[in-house]
């Protein structure tokens, strides 16, 4: 519980010095694995100033601020801090809490008055005409700006994020996650010896598995078997290094440690019913890709 405390006295202390609204956003469910983490965070994880609790008093609001969860999710992998207006003008300065790709959460403060003209939109768009001067009067009153540049907040969110993030790790995974995290490890061991031929045993010694757990890995992953398994990976691989290289397709196929072309041919076309020449030939130019 002290760790946990800690992290709830520097998120007051930081509401208390720069005048913050700040919420935990949980994407993985991480608050709900660990009693002392919930009971400490639970203050945090909503919107609960009564501008944003008259917004969600309309069920499409409500369910337009639960659907913006996945957008902030995929913004969170790509940056490290961001801007983010929701649909009733609200505008957060948005703190991931990952590690590399995997966003777990992020610490939300509001609010910046950076957009002046989205803002008012937003409210007109988001109250129905005998809702909407009630809106704004809520708005003007509970979304004070924040009176601190973003500049010098950043670092001490990054602190806090860092701090949520190592907190975290430490609570023990569920079966589902450990799953994930072995999977991931599992991908990153085949692509880092891709030229090299890859057994059972070596994936299990490296990876401190055994054999059951190695086949619930790829069992669900829509392949035969382990070679089935690895040899998707190496395709995918090749897609890329097809569409963003001048290496011959024969290079290729040496590189990812296919036998030879033919070898590679043989599979890239029986998984995407096209050869390797032709998929360069028509998505080389592409911009989606």
């Amino acid at each position: 519980m002290k760790d946990y405390k800690k992290a709830v006295q520097y998120i007051e202390f930081l509401k208390r010095t720069y005048g913050l609204d700040i919420t935990i956003k949980d994407y993985k469910g991480f608050v709900y694995e660990n009693e002392e983490m919930e009971f400490s965070l639970r203050p945090y994880l909503a919107h609960t100033n009564p501008y944003c609790m008259y917004v969600k008093e309309k069920e499409e609001s409500y369910n337009k601020c639960l659907n913006n969860n996945k957008e902030l999710i995929e913004e969170c992998k790509r940056k490290d801090y961001f801007f983010h207006i929701c649909h009733a003008g609200i505008c957060e300065l948005i703190i991931p809490i990952k590690e590399e790709k995997t966003v777990f959460g992020s610490i939300n403060i509001s609010h910046f008055d950076l957009y002046p003209d989205k803002t008012k939109k937003a409210i007109e768009l988001t109250f129905e005409k005998e809702r909407r001067e009630e809106g704004k009067r809520k708005f003007k009153i509970f979304a004070r700006s924040a009176y601190v540049e973003s500049s010098t907040l950043i670092p001490s969110l990054e602190l806090l994020s860092q701090y949520l993030l190592l907190l975290i790790q430490k609570v023990p995974l569920n079966k589902e996650q450990q799953e994930e995290l072995k999977e991931k490890q599992l991908r990153a061991y085949i692509k880092n010896n891709i030229s090299k031929k890859i057994v059972a045993d070596d994936i299990i010694s490296n990876l401190n598995i055994n054999r059951t757990q190695l086949n619930t890995l790829i069992r669900t992953k829509d392949v035969k078997n382990l070679r089935d398994y690895i040899n998707t990976i190496r395709i995918e691989m090749s897609e890329k290094l097809l569409l963003e290289t001048k290496k011959t397709p024969k290079e290729i196929a040496l590189s990812l440690g296919f036998k030879g072309y033919r070898h590679f041919e043989n599979i890239f076309t029986a998984k995407l019913n096209i050869s390797p020449k032709d998929y360069r030939k028509y998505y080389k130019n592409e911009k989606y890709y």
